[in-house]
């Protein structure tokens, strides 16, 4: 679908409402000023919690602090007394716990008009005409930067987003919308092959940020079925592509085989391109932005291990036997790179030469594909029957959707409730064995506990969302009478709603 007319209404900007607040610094009073005063009370709110007590937490925030405040030198939690913001916080938090029945609904009632008058305004674009959902018009409040995992630079401080950062996507017969607040708008240009609303950099990180269409948009279900699509059609033409590759490892021309180096990394480990990403993706590293010190060679094994910080700071590391063809041109590659092995080498160089072999195929097709085929392999072999009850089948569910989260390296950080949350579950098993009841409830509890454990270290949300091709899940419903969307929450049942639209209309043309 050729988008040729994006109309909306720009994005909701928060703005913070000083209340005029006063802190001590080594004894001196300091007026705050609005920006100082938000850092602060952002601050005072992580009291009591295990940021609080994280040193490279603390450091962070406390340098970006005493840099608003313009002092110089390091300074450290003891220096500030934050008594008035502190005496605030718990005054209004009393307000609220005193609040009636009825004075809680009211402003509960009059919560709920401000943020339906904002959807309204805010909430949907125009595409080609046709309203469609925006997904998350409120662009984010400045705030500590909290990070995933052990990153390094949890604490430090996000400045937040003023008119002048953002970048509108609006087609040329657009009107241009005023700003939340006064201001002018950073730029407005069309670019009509993505489905972005709007961007800005994050000031911290220095990555650009967006607001997307909702997944519910019908163009971006259009976008979906064709992403899947070419999936499959690479799964019919993966041997030529994979010769294509070998061909281009042994070109006389140092960029051909530096790109087909790439694209052989990014089929066998699964990998990122790297300088592309998902709409709903953090940047990362992969394989065009892999430097000398996150490859090893091992040439007596004839071994190759990655190791590098990936998504979320979440470490990848994986090992392979490659031919010594890929070898031979990783050492010569690593030897030249003095930034990144691949210099020279982006994501449309990639994607071109894989166009060559195959028309569409980009580097992400790749991990469409292994995750969908990873999936359907797994369903096809369980040994689940029509008879089974529906938990055997949801268990199954989600041991194919490891596998794929496996392929994709789709690692996470331990949630600090998951052992507290193991625990209660044993808990009850040993509670249900107690009172001998039917021996199915226990056979459900059990499974639910061995696929806990089994999906402890991975995240199956991302291929459940980004990778996996609905349909494998639906075809295998239809073979074993289960419905697919008790796998898939009510968000990706509406992401994926074009999956009951083509089985109802399979149905009625007798498929």
């Amino acid at each position: 679908m050729e988008v040729k007319s994006l109309v909306h209404s720009g994005v909701l900007i928060p703005v913070y409402k000083p209340v005029g607040f006063k802190i001590r610094f080594r004894g001196q009073e300091i007026a705050l000023d609005k920006d100082q005063e938000e850092m602060a009370v952002a601050w005072v709110k992580k009291l009591g919690t295990e940021y609080a007590t994280d040193k490279v937490f603390i450091r962070n925030f406390f340098h970006d602090f005493g840099k608003a405040l313009g002092i110089k030198g390091r300074v450290k939690p003891e220096d500030f007394d934050f008594s008035e913001i502190i005496a605030w916080i718990s005054e209004e938090k009393a307000k609220k716990e005193a609040m009636t029945k009825e004075e809680k609904k009211a402003l509960a009632a009059e919560r709920k008009r401000i943020r339906e008058e904002n959807r309204q305004k805010y909430g949907f674009a125009y595409v080609n005409g046709m309203p469609m959902e925006i997904s998350n018009y409120m662009v984010e409040p400045a705030s500590i930067f909290m990070g995933r995992g052990d990153h390094p630079m949890r604490g430090r401080w996000k400045p937040g987003v003023k008119p002048e950062d953002v970048t509108l996507n609006l087609s040329p017969d657009a009107p241009v919308p005023q700003p939340p607040g006064g201001g002018r708008w950073g730029g407005v240009i069309f670019d009509p092959g993505s489905l972005w609303v709007a961007r800005w950099k994050d000031k911290l990180r220095d990555k650009m940020k967006y607001v997307w269409l909702s997944d519910t948009a019908y163009i971006k279900q259009v976008r979906d079925i064709e992403k899947f699509n070419k999936a499959w059609e690479l799964e019919g033409k993966i041997k030529e592509v994979r010769d294509h590759i070998m061909t281009g490892l042994e070109s006389q021309d140092p960029l051909q085989r530096k790109v087909a180096t790439v694209c052989y990394l990014i089929d066998v480990l699964k990998m990122r391109v790297g300088d592309e990403k998902d709409e709903d993706e953090a940047d990362t590293v992969g394989a065009t932005t892999l430097r000398p010190e996150h490859i090893s060679i091992d040439e007596e094994k004839g071994e190759v291990t990655f190791d590098f910080l990936g998504k979320d700071s979440v470490r990848w590391i994986s090992t392979i036997k490659p031919p010594p063809i890929v070898i031979q041109n990783l050492k010569e590659f690593i030897e030249e790179g003095k930034e990144t092995v691949f210099n020279g080498v982006r994501s449309q160089k990639v994607n071109a030469y894989l166009a060559e072999i195959m028309p569409g195929l980009t580097a992400k097709v790749f991990r469409t594909y292994h995750a969908s085929t990873t999936t359907k392999a797994y369903l096809e072999k369980a040994e689940v029957d029509r008879d089974d009850p529906a938990f055997v089948k949801k268990y199954h569910a989600t041991m194919a959707n490891l596998e794929a989260a496996k392929v994709c390296n789709h690692k996470r950080k331990l949630p600090k409730t998951w052992e507290a949350s193991l625990k209660k579950k044993e808990e009850r098993l040993r509670a249900l064995k107690e009172k001998k009841v039917k021996p199915e409830k226990i056979k459900e509890l059990q499974l639910k506990i061995k696929a806990m454990k089994a999906t402890k270290d991975y995240n199956l949300n991302t291929s459940l969302k980004n990778y996996i091709d609905p349909r494998v899940y639906a075809d295998w419903g239809q073979r074993i009478d289960f419905d697919w969307k008790m796998y898939y929450s009510k968000s990706l049942q509406r992401r994926f709603a074009w999956v009951e639209k083509e089985i109802n209309a399979a149905g009625l043309s007798g498929q």
